[in-house]
C-alpha cells in the first residue's frame, strides 16, 4: 500500500517521539501554571476614573537606567512603577530571563505622560505580550516625545507566587528627566570625603594650597567621584545619579568646584563702587572741620559692593585683599591687624573724634541682623622726635549685605 506524504511524515514523528530520552523539569515549581495559553495578554482593566493607576498595585518611582524585582501574590495582578523621562528619550523595557521565575507569563505596558490633575489616562503608549524570552515581555524600543512621569505596568494573569525582574535601559544617553533641585547646591555628603582626603593628602606633602586644588578637582576626580557613587550594584545611589555623568559634570560638579573654591579661599572679590548716602558725607565732613581747627585727624570713607552667589559666605580676610588691591593708603606700608567685631573696632581703633560716626558707620549697609567684622591695615611713622602719624585702613564688612565700607583714619599721637 502506498503511503501518503502525510501519513510518512506522522510515522516519522511519533517513531521520532519514542526514541527521543525523557525531559527533566527545569525547575521544581508546580506545573499547574506552567501550561498557559500562549499569546494571552492581560492587560489592566479601564477603570471608571479613567486613570489606569487605579487599576493597579502601585511600586514607587524607578530611574531610567535601573531595575526592580517583586513578586506576583494573586491572579491575575498589576503591578506598576513611575519612571520620569526627558523628552525623546528612548528606552528599552524588559521583564528579563535573569530575575523572573521559569514559566512565568507576563504582559507589558506603558501608559502617559501624567496630566496636571495627576491621571496617567487609559491609552497604551506601548505594550508587548511575549517578545522577551520564552513567555516573559519585551520593548525593545520605546520613545517618549514628551517628558513627564510615565507608568510602567507588569501584569501576569496565572503568576501568582512567582517572582519577576523589570530591567529599563536608556538607548539615546540621558533618559531621566531629574529634578533641577537635585543640583542646586554641591552634594558635600558625597564630595567631601574624596576631595578632602585628596587635599590633605598634598598638603601634607607641602603642595600649595591652590596647586593641591588643581590635582584635585579635575575631570578625572570628576568621574571617579561618579564612578564611586553611581556603580550600578549600589543601592544607595544618590538621586543626581539618574541624570547621567553629563548632568553630575555640568551641573553638579560645577557647583562643587565653586563650594570648595570658597570653601578654600581660592576666589577674589570684585568690589563695585556704592555711593555713600548725604548724610554719612556731610557728618564726616563736619567732623574733618573741627579736626582740622583743634589737632591733626582726618578721616575719609568709601562703599563697594560686590557680587556673591555661593551657598558658602564671603570672608573678610578676601574683603581686606580686595580693598588692598585697590587703595593707595599708607597704611598698606605697615602690618595688618586682627580682624575683630564691629564693637570692638569701635572701641579700640576709633579715634574718639569720630565716636559719633559709629552708629552710622553701621547702618550705612547693614541689614541690621548680620554679624559685621573688620579687618585692615595700621602704619605709624615718626615725624618728630617725640610725635607719630598713624594711618590706619579700616575695613568695615558686611557678609549677608555683600558690602564693603573702608574708613580711613590719619592722625597724630605720641611716639
Amino acid at each position: 500500500m502506498r503511503r501518503s506524504p502525510k501519513s510518512l511524515w506522522l510515522f516519522s514523528a511519533l517513531l521520532l517521539g519514542a526514541c527521543a530520552p525523557t525531559e527533566a523539569p527545569v525547575d521544581a515549581e508546580s506545573s499547574t501554571v506552567d501550561t498557559v495559553t500562549q499569546g494571552v495578554l492581560y492587560a489592566p482593566p479601564a477603570p471608571a476614573s479613567g486613570n489606569i493607576l487605579d487599576s493597579t498595585t502601585y511600586m514607587g518611582q524607578v530611574p531610567v537606567p535601573g531595575a526592580v524585582q517583586t513578586t506576583f501574590t494573586m491572579n491575575p495582578q498589576y503591578f506598576s512603577f513611575g519612571i520620569n523621562v526627558s523628552a525623546g528619550a528612548q528606552a528599552k523595557l524588559e521583564v528579563t530571563h535573569l530575575g523572573s521565575s521559569m514559566y512565568l507569563d507576563t504582559g507589558l505596558f506603558v501608559y502617559g505622560p501624567k496630566n496636571t490633575s495627576g491621571s496617567y489616562g487609559t491609552t497604551v503608549l506601548a505594550q508587548d505580550d511575549e517578545s522577551g524570552y520564552g513567555q516573559l515581555s519585551k520593548l525593545a524600543s520605546v520613545t517618549f516625545a514628551q517628558g513627564g512621569e510615565y507608568l510602567v505596568v507588569v501584569s501576569t494573569g496565572t503568576g501568582v507566587g512567582k517572582q519577576f525582574r523589570l530591567q529599563l535601559d536608556c538607548l539615546n544617553g540621558t533618559c531621566n528627566a531629574v529634578d533641577p533641585a537635585v543640583y542646586a547646591t554641591c552634594d558635600t555628603a558625597r564630595v567631601g570625603p574624596y576631595v578632602e582626603d585628596c587635599m590633605s593628602h598634598w598638603n601634607a606633602e607641602g603642595v600649595p594650597t591652590d596647586e593641591a586644588f588643581s590635582r584635585c578637582f579635575g575631570a578625572d576626580d570628576s568621574h571617579t567621584i561618579y564612578e564611586n557613587n553611581c556603580y550600578a550594584a549600589n543601592p544607595f545611589k544618590p538621586a543626581w545619579c539618574a541624570g547621567g555623568e553629563a548632568q553630575w559634570t555640568q551641573w553638579m560638579w560645577s557647583k562643587c568646584l565653586n563650594h570648595y573654591t570658597v570653601g578654600y579661599g581660592l576666589y577674589s572679590l570684585s568690589l563695585s563702587a556704592q555711593p555713600l548716602s548725604a548724610g554719612l558725607q556731610a557728618e564726616l565732613a563736619s567732623i574733618n572741620t573741627a579736626c582740622g581747627q583743634n589737632e591733626m585727624c582726618k578721616g575719609a570713607a568709601h562703599g563697594y559692593s560686590f557680587p556673591w552667589n555661593h551657598a558658602l559666605p564671603p570672608s573678610l580676610d578676601k574683603a581686606v585683599e580686595a580693598v588692598a588691591a585697590i587703595s593707595q593708603s599708607y597704611a598698606l606700608y605697615g602690618s595688618q591687624f586682627d580682624a575683630m567685631s564691629y564693637a570692638d573696632f569701635t572701641r579700640f581703633h576709633l579715634r574718639p573724634q569720630f565716636n559719633s560716626l559709629a552708629p552710622d558707620l553701621l547702618n550705612e549697609y547693614s541689614n541690621g541682623t548680620e554679624s559685621v567684622q573688620v579687618g585692615g591695615y595700621r602704619f605709624g611713622y615718626m615725624t618728630w622726635p617725640d610725635a607719630c602719624t598713624i594711618w590706619e585702613l579700616d575695613v568695615i564688612f558686611f557678609p549677608e549685605s555683600h558690602r564693603v565700607l573702608v574708613f580711613e583714619e590719619q592722625y597724630g599721637q605720641d611716639c
